[in-house]
């Protein structure tokens, strides 16, 4: 399942990486979900501790149970639930992400995604790369002047056969943002991928 769970749940893709990113550098558990809690998005459907569990049961995050310095057999429920664990136990839990999640965070980071968009869609290129200049300035673009440079693009001409628009502006913001090349924050602007794709 490793390198499909965000195939199988692309609504998680981008707490996923959040959270493979922060688990590169933070090795504790409690730390790294704080961390998280920071940065979730208030469209992330489901919590840190939910993906984390998800990234596990993917083989993309080990999570290991230390008491007293120790490796613990079970997790953390099962220590609340030992009565041989004694009340002043040290208790740790500690994350690392596997050889799977670093395949994961390759395969999907943004410059790559982005590059496979541009490799894939040649023919959008020039649209793209318009939305990403729009998008870089310093305010950000709204949606009327993303569509504005759709709307100037050959592309978006209809059909001369059948007179059906082929491609809607829609498409290109959807497109762009799930490769990470442009986000939303109340203002439509390119990401450090997207930015540095412009200066390439």
């Amino acid at each position: 399942m490793g390198s499909n769970v965000i195939k199988h749940n692309p609504m998680l893709k981008q707490p996923i990486m959040l959270l493979l990113q922060l688990a590169s550098k933070i090795g504790d558990a409690r730390e790294l979900e704080a961390m998280a809690l920071q940065q979730w998005e208030p469209s992330f459907s489901q919590s840190p501790a939910t993906v984390m569990d998800v990234l596990k049961r993917a083989g993309a995050l080990e999570i290991s149970t230390f008491m007293n310095g120790e490796p613990y057999a079970g997790t953390l429920d099962d220590m609340q639930l030992d009565e041989s664990v004694p009340d002043d136990a040290e208790v740790s839990v500690q994350v690392q992400v596997t050889e799977t999640g670093a395949e994961l965070l390759a395969a999907y980071a943004p410059e790559h995604t982005l590059a496979q968009l541009f490799e894939e869609k040649p023919h959008y290129a020039e649209v793209f790369t318009g939305i990403l200049r729009q998008t870089a300035a310093p305010d950000g673009a709204t949606r009327e002047a993303l569509e504005a440079v759709v709307d100037a693009s050959p592309v978006s001409k209809p059909d001369a056969v059948t007179g059906q628009t082929k491609v809607y502006p829609q498409y290109f913001i959807d497109a762009l943002e799930t490769a990470g090349g442009i986000r939303w924050d109340g203002a439509w602007r390119a990401t450090e991928a997207g930015t540095a794709l412009l200066a390439s």
